[in-house]
């Protein structure tokens, strides 16, 4: 495929589920959830330097062959199911699942924008990223709480912590 595009100057869209084959074809990289842009950007800011939380939790799903960078890794589990398409949440459609999601989240769609904290700042994390509380996290990192009082797994402010029996992403 390399070959024919620089032959042809040819581009593609290759569009799969697996990020760690997205890595080794894509120069650009646009993830999705719900039929939104999460996050675009070159290879090097989405891999090394994601700011969206959806695209931070299929990245902790790669598989790492060594064992020693396997054992510093967080695996960022996603908690409840996935929204129907049809009828998605109002504002983020990725907040019902997002540990970061704040009332904003249900109010407003955020833009497909390189996030506030980045714009006067150079460098790989100054991608557009649709998220209210982008940021880069760590690649070796403690684990986000992903159950908050009052947070999208707890809409009553229960303080209650459900059951992890949600699926795992990616």
């Amino acid at each position: 495929m390399e070959k024919l595009q620089d032959e042809f100057d040819l581009s593609y869209i290759f569009i799969a589920h697996d990020l760690s084959v997205v890595r080794h074809i894509s120069d650009r990289v646009g993830v999705m959830y719900l039929g939104r842009f999460a996050e675009t950007g070159t290879d090097e800011e989405i891999y090394e330097h994601p700011t969206h939380p959806y695209t931070q939790a299929l990245l902790s799903a790669v598989p790492v062959p060594d064992p020693a960078a396997r054992e510093q890794r967080e695996r960022i589990l996603l908690y409840g199911d996935v929204p129907s398409p049809a009828d998605p949440p109002s504002g983020c459609r990725f907040r019902t699942r997002c540990w970061k999601a704040q009332e904003k989240c249900a109010r407003e769609v955020p833009a497909l924008a390189v996030p506030a904290e980045f714009r006067d700042r150079a460098g790989p994390a100054a991608h557009p990223s649709a998220c209210h509380f982008a940021e880069t996290l760590p690649l070796a990192r403690p684990a986000p709480q992903h159950v908050r009082q009052g947070g999208p797994s707890d809409p009553h402010g229960s303080g209650e912590t459900p059951e992890p029996g949600g699926r795992r992403d990616g």
